[in-house]
């Protein structure tokens, strides 16, 4: 199974989720140029929204709430060990996206 769709299977985030098809796209996105992750707000969210005919907003929120499914359930602990840095706090989405990305980065 292709990394994109099994790290948030691993995060507790299950397809159940609009949220999960939104992260799975925007990764797929973040990962066909690296410079798209500091630009997640003016082309993964669009890209994603217009994939799902929705919104911008719809897309963050979405991805917000499978976000703090994660940080909320025990698979905190998978997300802390992912992580480069020490989580004080529930991440952002950019964040998140962030420490996904280079999560699966590393691993290929």
């Amino acid at each position: 199974m292709n990394m994109v769709y099994q790290i948030p299977l691993q995060l507790g985030i299950h397809s159940t989720y609009k949220g999960y098809h939104y992260l799975v796209s925007a990764l797929e996105i973040a990962l066909e140029h690296e410079e798209n992750l500091v630009l997640y707000s003016k082309v993964i969210f669009p890209a994603v929204a217009h994939k799902y005919h929705t919104n911008t907003c719809c897309v963050e929120r979405d991805i917000r709430t499978v976000i703090r499914h994660c940080w909320n359930s025990p698979c905190r602990e998978t997300l802390q060990s992912i992580s480069p840095y020490v989580l004080q706090r529930q991440p952002t989405v950019g964040e998140f996206i962030d420490i996904l990305y280079w999560h699966i980065k590393f691993l290929e």
